[in-house]
């Protein structure tokens, strides 16, 4: 012990500046280490958050039908493990089909792949509730999301549609190609 004490008694003022030095430098290296693992754990959440499937449920009016749309806008697939809407359909507003009452059940394992829509038809004039509640749960190869919708399936029916007339077969074929240039442009 008294070996150690002489030895501190020896230590010259370029000893010490070695030491802060080397403490400075230790401080500085784990500063960086941290602030690495920060930024990378940041930038997995953003690559996650770029590249994950993202369900979306709205509702377009065309006509006299209402369509739900299941749209994935994500970069990525998914499998829905479940959909669920508030409103039980009656047979008027799903043209008699035999669904059931919970028609979005059947869902349950469909895969989406990026930019894929599941479009399901309705009777627009027989449909009786205007706001719909969603909730879908669904997974990516990694994770599990879940979100909730809420929209008036009727909010842009107030729009009507037309249908241009013509009074040759040009006239018809030039409005054809207005309308399927429309179609791409909606991207439905």
């Amino acid at each position: 012990m008294s070996h150690i004490i002489e030895s501190l008694g020896s230590i010259t003022w370029s000893d010490i500046i070695e030491i802060v030095g080397i403490i400075a430098s230790t401080i500085t290296s784990i500063i960086a280490i941290a602030i690495s693992v920060k930024t990378l754990r940041q930038n997995n959440k953003m690559l996650e958050e770029s590249t994950r499937p993202n369900i979306q449920i709205y509702s377009i009016y065309s006509d006299t039908l209402v369509y739900i749309m299941i749209k994935n806008f994500g970069q990525s697939s998914c499998t829905i493990d479940s959909i669920s809407c508030d409103h039980k359909f009656s047979g008027k507003e799903i043209f008699n089909d035999d669904l059931g009452e919970d028609i979005f059940a059947r869902l349950s394992g469909a895969i989406i792949a990026p930019g894929y829509a599941i479009r399901c038809p309705l009777v627009g004039y027989a449909t009786t509730k205007d706001d719909l509640h969603f909730h879908v749960k669904y997974h990516s190869s990694v994770k599990t999301y879940e979100d909730a919708f809420t929209f008036n399936i009727h909010a842009n029916s107030p729009f009507a549609d037309t249908y241009p007339g013509g009074e040759n077969t040009n006239d018809y074929l030039k409005n054809i190609s207005k309308g399927i240039h429309d179609l791409v442009k909606m991207k439905l």
